[in-house]
């Protein structure tokens, strides 16, 4: 009788079958990890611009104090990014989107005073 070594073409089969899915479920859980981690940095950096807006307002509150726009009742100003960038608060750099590499530079700030205090708001759908 003949001593046969090796593996069968089913088992071989079978084997291939399971990394397959195993590699498929992975995949899917990688790209699901990747996603909430550009979508929490989003959020942060959308904290970051919320931060140096703060700043903003509090360097130009003469200019607030006077200002006749309103948002939700207070006092305030409409800004863009873009004008943080160019007063040298923030760089080009950090401005980009981590969810699909666009630009944030258009994007609308709101600060506003609430009780003498100022506040900012930038409109969101993710955080």
């Amino acid at each position: 009788m003949k001593n046969k070594k090796g593996f069968t073409l089913i088992e071989l089969l079978c084997v291939i079958s399971i990394l397959a899915i195993v590699s498929v479920i992975a995949s899917a859980n990688v790209v699901k990890a990747t996603n909430q981690n550009k979508e929490k940095l989003y959020c942060t950096k959308l904290e970051v611009i919320k931060d140096v807006a703060y700043t903003y307002g509090f360097k130009h509150e003469k200019e607030l104090q006077n200002s006749s726009d309103f948002y939700e009742g207070y006092k305030s100003l409409k800004i863009t990014i873009n004008d943080l960038i160019k007063e040298g608060f923030l760089e080009e750099k950090d401005v980009l989107n981590p969810l699909d590499n666009s630009s944030l530079k258009d994007k609308e700030v709101i600060i506003y005073l609430k009780n003498s205090q100022i506040y900012t708001f930038i409109a969101n759908s993710i955080c």
